[in-house]
This record gives structure tokens, sequence and C-alpha cells, in this order.
């Protein structure tokens, strides 16, 4: 179970293939909250890196 809850997201998985809006890596990556990831040295969301792991997530059929 993720430690850090679904947080709000329907239906979430860490990893939701080919569904970028479930997955809880790609929210938390995109968070500046507490449930950030990663948790220490980030104080901005890397927008380009976000970008490139949401575009992953949505050209995923299968967990790999």
């Amino acid at each position: 179970a993720p430690r850090s809850g679904d947080l709000g997201i329907a239906d979430a998985r860490l990893l939701a293939p080919g569904d970028p809006q479930r997955s809880l890596i790609l929210a938390r990556m995109r968070s500046l909250s507490s449930t950030r990831m990663p948790e220490i040295g980030s104080a901005v969301v890397d927008e380009e890196g976000a970008a490139l792991v949401e575009a992953w997530i949505a050209s995923l059929s299968a967990c790999p």
C-alpha cells in the first residue's frame, strides 16, 4: 500500500499503466506538499522531468 495514501485520487495506483492521472508516482513528483517525491532537497517541481514520466506512463499498456 502507498505510504502516503491515495492523495485523494480515485482508484489510485503507484503506477497505473496508460493512466498518468491515477499514478501516484506522478502526483508525488508534481506536489510540493509533505508527500512530494523526492521528500527532501526539493523546493520546486521539475516540470520537464514530470512531463517525461507522464509520457512514459501514458505509453505503457501493462506494468513493466
